[in-house]
């Protein structure tokens, strides 16, 4: 039965992709009104692909190159495509939308979190990972709060509110990042402290100048998991994370049939289990510190 719903998938995912292709033809003549990103990537026979300047497991440098698991997905894209891939590394995250805007770059593949603001001003594809925003406590600067023990994030919550002390939480996130975004909510009245990168706001937990950091699990994880030397006890991710979150692939409005195209690329990649497999070539799949990531949803979270 799993043998027969999985080739069940695979025909569906092939009979999308032939009614896209035969919708818009991958013809650069046929594209131009409905898709002009579309249209400009197959005159050019080229794919630019803004990514995380730094992200691991999804884009960091390696060897002297970018590597990581969006490179290789936008080099498949660009091989189902029949074109070249360009990979673009802003200095900054921030920087991609704006880049996508200008014409600078055709889409967005950085760990880009999927946010209404951001939809607003940019169309993102069906999400291609699944993950969540979760804790880095600092289990020393955290004794003065009471909270030094807590074990996940319903109980800190608990805690500072009983003990009045919310407004003397400080909390490191990366400038320009949905996380930024969603502190109001999940930590009212904390002080927000706001970093250039992500490494900069975890080292600067595990220095004591915030008392947390949230992020995104998996770069959590695998920060820690690096850096456990010079942590050792002193940090801690704290389970489970607390808020679902999705990455998709950015593109800019107006183009309808390139985001079709994405979603049946999308579908593809989960029901082969590419993006799992791209994980692992930079992560052991084993590792306890993607556990999870692979298989999050909506009613592990409760919904957000």
């Amino acid at each position: 039965m799993k043998h027969t719903s999985r080739c069940g998938v695979q025909l569906l995912v092939i009979a999308l992709f032939f009614i896209i292709m035969s919708a818009t033809g991958l013809s650069a003549q046929e594209a131009q009104h409905s898709s002009p990103t579309l249209s400009g990537i197959l005159q050019t026979k080229v794919l630019r692909v803004g990514v995380n300047p730094l992200f691991k497991p999804f884009s960091f440098v390696k060897d002297g190159q970018q590597a990581g698991v969006d490179i290789d997905i936008a080099t498949l894209l660009a091989k189902k495509l029949g074109v070249e891939v360009k990979i673009i590394v802003p200095k900054s995250f921030s920087e991609l939308i704006p880049m996508l805007e200008n014409n600078q770059i055709d889409m967005i593949m950085a760990g880009m979190s999927v946010t209404f603001d951001r939809a607003r001003v940019i169309d993102f594809s069906d999400p291609y990972f699944y993950t969540g925003l979760s804790i880095l406590l600092n289990k020393v600067s955290t004794v003065r709060l009471g909270v030094s023990a807590a074990p996940d994030y319903t109980t800190l919550i608990k805690e500072l509110s009983s003990n009045g002390k919310m407004n003397q939480l400080k909390v490191a996130v990366t400038r320009g990042k949905a996380p930024e975004r969603a502190i109001p909510k999940f930590f009212p009245g904390a002080i927000v402290q706001s970093y250039s990168s992500n490494e900069d706001a975890a080292k600067a937990t595990l220095q004591g100048e915030a008392d947390i950091m949230v992020h995104d699990e998996i770069f959590l994880k695998v920060w820690l998991k690096e850096n456990s030397k010079t942590a050792q006890y002193r940090v801690v991710v704290l389970d489970p994370p607390f808020k679902a979150d999705y990455y998709g692939i950015a593109i800019r409005k107006g183009n309808q049939d390139l985001l079709n195209l994405l979603n049946v690329f999308v579908l593809e990649l989960q029901s082969n289990g590419q993006v799992e497999q791209f994980i692992g070539k930079y992560l052991p799949i084993s590792s306890k510190v993607v556990t999870r990531s692979y298989n999050l949803n909506e009613d592990y979270y409760g919904g957000d």
